[in-house]
C-alpha cells in the first residue's frame, strides 16, 4: 500500500480533483485530438510543417508524440491508483515525469501567441529531436551483435542533413535550454488554467520548479529526492504532495491538448489568440 497521504481530507480531495480531470477533460480532449489529427486542411500547425525543412522528424509528429505520451501515462497513473494493481511509487513518479516532459514540450511549441515564436520553438524541438536520433543512429550503424537493428546508412545522412537544415547554427539548444523554456511555458499554461489564482502565484512558480527537478531526480534513481519532506513521514520514497503534483500536471496536459486542438484547427494559420481553456472553444 502505497501512503499518498490521503487520511488528510483536503489531500484526498486533491486526489479525487486530478483523477477527475484525468478520467474527464483530458480523455475528452485526446478523443478529439484522435479524430483531427489527419486533417490537412489549412491551419496553424500545417503552416508549421510547411514553412519548416522536410526529414525523418516533422513537428506534426513530434506534437502527436507528446501529448500521446503525457495522455497514456496520466491514464495509467489513474487505472493503477483506482484499482487492486500492485506497484511501487517509483512507478507513478517516472510515468508522471514522462506527462510532465510531453506535455511541456507541446505547450513549449504550442503556447505562445506570437506566429514567429511559434515557428522558432518548432524548430528547436524537431533539431533537438532529429540531434538525439542522429547520435544514437550513428552508433547503431556499427552494430555486430544486433545486425538486424543496424540503422541504414542513409538514414544516418538524413538525419544529419536534417539537423543541420533545421539548425544551420551549429548544435540545436540541449535539453537544458530547452528545459528551461518548458518549465516557463508550464507556469505559464497553469497561470491561463487558474491555478496561480487559486493556489498563490508566488506558490505556483515555486510549485513548477520543485516539479522539474524532484521528478527528474526520481525517474533517473537518485537518493537526493528521499532527503525532502512529504506527506508521509514514515515513507521518504514519496517526497511532496503526490495528489497535488498530479493534479498540476494533469491540468498541463489537459492545456496542452486543448493548444494542440486550438492550432489544429482550420482557419487557425498565424493566429495571434491565446489558446481557450475548454473545448469545443466558446
Amino acid at each position: 500500500m502505497i501512503d499518498l497521504g490521503l487520511d488528510d481530507l483536503e489531500v484526498a480531495e486533491m486526489l479525487t480533483r486530478a483523477l477527475s480531470v484525468i478520467d474527464g477533460p483530458v480523455e475528452d480532449c485526446w478523443s478529439e485530438f484522435l479524430k483531427e489529427k489527419d486533417n490537412t486542411e489549412e491551419s496553424e500547425l500545417v503552416r508549421l510543417y510547411e514553412e519548416m525543412p522536410a526529414g525523418p522528424i516533422d513537428i506534426t509528429g513530434v506534437i502527436a508524440v507528446g501529448v500521446e505520451t503525457a495522455r497514456s501515462c496520466l491514464n495509467q497513473i489513474s487505472f493503477i491508483i483506482q484499482n487492486p494493481v500492485p506497484t511501487s511509487p517509483v512507478v507513478l513518479q517516472t510515468l508522471l515525469r514522462a506527462a510532465l516532459v510531453g506535455s511541456a514540450r507541446t505547450l513549449y511549441v504550442l503556447l505562445p501567441t506570437d506566429p514567429d515564436e511559434r515557428l522558432e520553438r518548432a524548430h528547436k524541438v524537431v533539431a533537438r529531436d532529429t540531434e538525439s536520433g542522429r547520435q544514437g543512429l550513428r552508433q547503431f550503424a556499427g552494430f555486430q551483435g544486433m545486425r538486424a537493428f543496424a540503422a541504414p546508412e542513409d538514414l544516418v545522412e538524413s538525419m544529419t542533413n536534417h539537423r543541420k537544415e533545421l539548425w544551420p547554427k551549429g548544435n540545436p539548444p540541449g535539453d537544458g535550454k530547452i528545459v528551461e523554456g518548458m518549465s516557463a511555458v508550464m507556469h505559464d499554461a497553469l497561470e491561463l488554467a487558474g491555478v496561480g489564482e487559486e493556489l498563490g502565484h508566488e506558490f505556483l512558480t515555486d510549485h513548477v520548479t520543485w516539479l522539474w527537478n524532484t521528478y527528474s531526480g526520481l525517474a533517473h534513481g537518485y537518493f537526493w529526492p528521499r532527503l525532502l519532506p512529504g506527506l508521509a513521514e514514515d515513507d521518504r520514497r514519496i517526497p511532496g504532495d503526490f495528489p497535488l503534483d498530479l493534479h498540476q500536471i494533469a491540468t498541463a496536459t489537459h492545456m496542452a491538448l486543448l493548444a494542440a486542438l486550438s492550432r489544429m484547427a482550420p482557419g487557425s494559420t498565424l493566429t495571434t489568440e491565446t489558446i481557450p481553456n475548454n473545448w469545443p472553444a466558446n
